[in-house]
């Protein structure tokens, strides 16, 4: 239905604004904890996990750093930082890619894929208590395909934006 007025916002009605609170405050603080969990099991932010698991999936455990900052949704510069402190603790490696000498690789150390296989077991426990375990498969479906349509409209836009 058309806004009488395209000048006035859309503001949100008692049910959409009740789930935008809920988001938030899940998103919030489910990041705040998982982080905080992390930090406690590995000494490891929850983006720094993010970077190490982005990595043991990929072919060869390795990313150019462009492509693991638009998985992350991160900007590169904030990301290289994560590297450099990563690469201190010897979780991962910093090369020039052999094909385009401009572009760097990160490479995931056997250290880091050492530390990664031993706090994922629980990592994944925590996730599934404070996450799954409390949520039908019916529930599951629908954040999945909720958040799945958020998520690719941030991807998206941010590849609008960087062009």
């Amino acid at each position: 239905m058309p806004r009488s007025d395209p000048r006035q916002p859309r503001w949100l009605d008692d049910h959409e604004q009740s789930a935008w609170w809920a988001l938030l405050e899940v998103g919030s603080g489910l990041f705040d904890a998982l982080d905080a969990d992390l930090r406690q099991r590995a000494d490891l932010a929850l983006e720094d996990y993010e970077v190490l698991h982005l990595l043991s999936i990929s072919e060869h455990r390795s990313m150019r750093v462009g492509e693991l900052a638009d998985e992350m949704l991160s900007s590169r510069t904030r990301l290289s930082q994560r590297l450099d402190r990563l690469g201190e603790r010897g979780l991962v490696e910093k090369r020039r890619c052999p094909q385009d000498r401009r572009a760097v690789d990160v490479l995931l150390t056997d250290s880091g894929m050492d530390l990664l296989e031993r706090t994922a077991p629980g990592h994944v426990e925590w996730v599934r208590e404070n996450v799954f375990d409390l949520l039908t498969r019916s529930d599951v479906d629908a954040i999945a395909r909720s958040l799945g349509k958020l998520a690719q409209h941030l991807h998206d836009e941010r590849h609008r934006g960087a062009r």
